[in-house]
């Protein structure tokens, strides 16, 4: 989310103070405890991930097609991104009949770790201009991707050495870059609270979840409790900011698209629709089948670095009150 050049209004808040806390801040509680239960049971109960996926992950993930899909603008705007979508729902199975599952689940891990530290850095950045912040931009940037990617660099190290081993050559410079950047928020005349409260949540889960996957690198059960750890938070953070923004873009709305926008109830429903023919597929324990379906996810890193670039898209500066 790219925030240059915009009047951002005065409050410090993405929504409010109440919101922010709750679904920016606070979501990461849910991670927190996701972790304890990985730690105390070896993984995630499969019901507890069935769950989630079901009521948060899945209709955060499919809750783009309520822009992307039901606003015609916006589904123009997108062209020929759209023939992209089978090509990448094919590289699962390729991937997967070449290498193997894992390998593939592996990989999909990885680019979600990245999309997941970008839409972090991409708040970190509305609140430095919420805040009135005009320096530090690639400290910030640099600070957030590189504490956010220390945490699976080490996990992937566990995956090519079969060892946990190496944790303190990333664990350590973890630590010194937390203190640099502590003592540089230290001397800023104002304390820019909303985006402290968010990078001392988010990042110490992050070094729990991938810790904790690599402590057998290869286990299935393991990377995907680390997954859902760490991702959970961000589905309570992109379901809130895109209902925030088709409640005031789209409100006002005749057809589905409005109806959809006017309360959250319908919104949700509307997400968990789009997302049913995915869980459906989850029961059939195929392989090739779920790295199909999982490459929906492919499309929806790609498609999301799209249509949250605030700069020089006015109307979606207004939804989001910026």
């Amino acid at each position: 989310m790219s925030t240059a050049n915009l009047n951002i209004n005065s409050s410090q808040w993405i929504i409010g103070r109440r919101d922010d806390l709750v679904f920016f801040v606070g979501s990461a509680a849910l991670g927190y405890l996701l972790v304890a239960l990985a730690f105390a049971y070896g993984g995630l109960p499969g019901k507890i991930v069935a769950m989630l996926a079901f009521a948060l992950d899945g209709p955060h993930v499919y809750s783009t097609a309520t822009r992307a899909v039901l606003d015609p603008a916006e589904r123009k705007r997108q062209g020929f991104l759209w023939l992209a979508l089978f090509p990448l729902c094919l590289i699962g199975p390729v991937v997967t009949y070449k290498y193997g599952f894992n390998v593939f689940f592996i990989g999909i891990a990885a680019l979600s770790h990245y999309h997941l530290a970008k839409q972090h850095m991409g708040f970190v950045m509305i609140y430095k201009r919420k805040a009135g912040e005009r320096d530090d931009f690639r400290a910030d940037r640099y600070f957030t991707l590189g504490s956010l990617a220390l945490p699976f660099m080490f996990y992937l190290s566990a995956v090519f050495t079969s060892t946990s081993s190496l944790l303190p050559v990333f664990l350590v410079p973890g630590v010194v870059l937390a203190c640099w950047y502590a003592h540089r928020q230290a001397q800023k005349p104002k304390v820019n609270l909303p985006k402290i409260l968010l990078l001392s949540t988010v990042i110490p889960l992050t070094w729990l979840a991938w810790s904790f996957a690599a402590i057998e690198p290869w286990s299935p059960v393991r990377l995907l409790a680390a997954a859902v750890a760490t991702n959970i938070g961000h589905s309570f953070q992109y379901l809130r900011l895109m209902w925030f923004h088709n409640h005031n873009r789209y409100s006002g709305r005749t057809g589905i698209l409005g109806l959809a926008s006017r309360k959250w109830i319908y919104f949700i429903a509307i997400a968990v629709l789009f997302a049913l023919p995915n869980h459906f597929a989850g029961y059939v324990h195929d392989n090739y089948l779920s790295a199909f379906m999982l490459g929906f996810l492919l499309f929806h890193f790609v498609l999301d670095s799209r249509i949250w670039r605030i700069r020089g898209d006015q109307e979606l500066a207004r939804a989001l009150n910026l």
